[in-house]
């Protein structure tokens, strides 16, 4: 579909019912907000060329004209789409299919076919450029996406959807052979290229935890509803755990010397809301912080080297201590 067939089709959308109006340079306005760069005077000719095969006439008792359906017209919806809804079908198709059931998603492939259609016959427009100019990378390091099986995938996000327990083979860290276990299906959280089943366990039903799904060897649904925990909020679960392995629920008080050099995007993105920063010579900073007591945040200190002195808690220094001597011993 041509861009001019586009555009032509947004304006009809515009355009507003008698006895209510429009007016060409208002037409101009929304069309540009919708990515197509033109002309009054190609809108003023558009309409003139419309209005002798389609229900639209023009007010001309006075300057500007205003541009109306007539009264008894049906007026126009497009089943095409704009290049607005095209790029967010677009986006959605690139970003939203592994946070959906696969059902769910198919449903929507029609949408993504003829939103990349409208896309590939629009390409002048700024819109259909964005998604080329625009785009998503991971913060850390990217490793290769686990292997997940595909049942198993659909049939957890199908539990999660509908609310139901399921009975799985899942198989510890480090572990060769999986144990049968009854779960409680809360939520799915992606990190990265990691898939995380946040779910109650029959074992333990007071606290919640995650289950990465490339561990799950096997998956049946249960016609049995959830029993979620009272007061249960994902976010707050996300927050306080962080998806890393947690040596207690508690926060610490965290003091440490960086270089500045190469923490500043510390005093861009702080740590949390906590943070104090205070600037030392020789281009150090002093940052202190309440955080939480996690193998992420120590694994993402040690990523510093020689660049970051802790200084409290005493635990934790002593832990850098240690490993400090063992690498050097490794290394002489």
């Amino acid at each position: 579909m041509s861009d001019t067939v586009l555009r032509q089709i947004s304006m009809l959308e515009l355009i507003p019912r008698y006895p209510a109006k429009t007016f060409t340079n208002e037409i101009k306005d929304k069309l540009e907000n919708l990515g197509y760069e033109t002309t009054l005077r190609t809108i003023q000719r558009d309409l003139h060329e419309l209005s002798r095969i389609l229900p639209i006439v023009s007010d001309e008792r006075s300057q500007p004209f205003g541009w109306s359906w007539e009264k008894d017209a049906q007026g126009y919806e497009s089943p095409a789409m704009d290049p607005i809804q095209a790029l967010t079908f677009s986006l959605a198709a690139q970003y939203l299919e592994p946070l959906m059931p696969k059902a769910n998603f198919k449903r929507m492939e029609g949408f993504f076919a003829r939103a990349e259609k409208v896309l590939v016959g629009s390409e002048k427009t700024k819109l259909a450029r964005w998604r080329k100019r625009v785009k998503v990378v991971s913060e850390n390091m990217r490793f290769k996406d686990p292997k997940v099986n595909l049942d198993v995938r659909q049939k957890i996000y199908r539990a999660v959807y509908e609310g139901i327990q399921i009975q799985a083979l899942y198989r510890k860290r480090g572990e060769k052979v999986a144990d049968e276990r009854h779960i409680h299906p809360l939520g799915i959280v992606l990190k990265g290229s990691m898939h995380y089943l946040i779910c109650m366990m029959d074992e333990d039903p007071i606290n919640p935890r995650f289950l990465p799904l490339q561990r799950f060897e096997k998956v049946e649904l249960l016609e049995a509803d959830v029993k979620e925990p009272k007061g249960f909020d994902i976010d707050e679960f996300i927050h306080k755990n962080n998806l890393s392995y947690a040596y207690s629920n508690d926060l610490y008080t965290f003091e440490a010397v960086f270089d500045k050099t190469m923490a500043f995007h510390l005093l861009e993105t702080p740590l949390n809301g906590s943070q104090k920063v205070t600037e030392m010579g020789d281009d150090k900073l002093l940052i202190k912080a309440r955080v939480p007591d996690t193998l992420q945040f120590e694994q993402w200190l040690m990523s510093f080297g020689s660049d970051v002195e802790v200084l409290k808690p005493k635990k934790l220094r002593n832990k850098f201590i240690s490993l400090t001597k063992k690498m050097r011993s490794m290394y002489q």
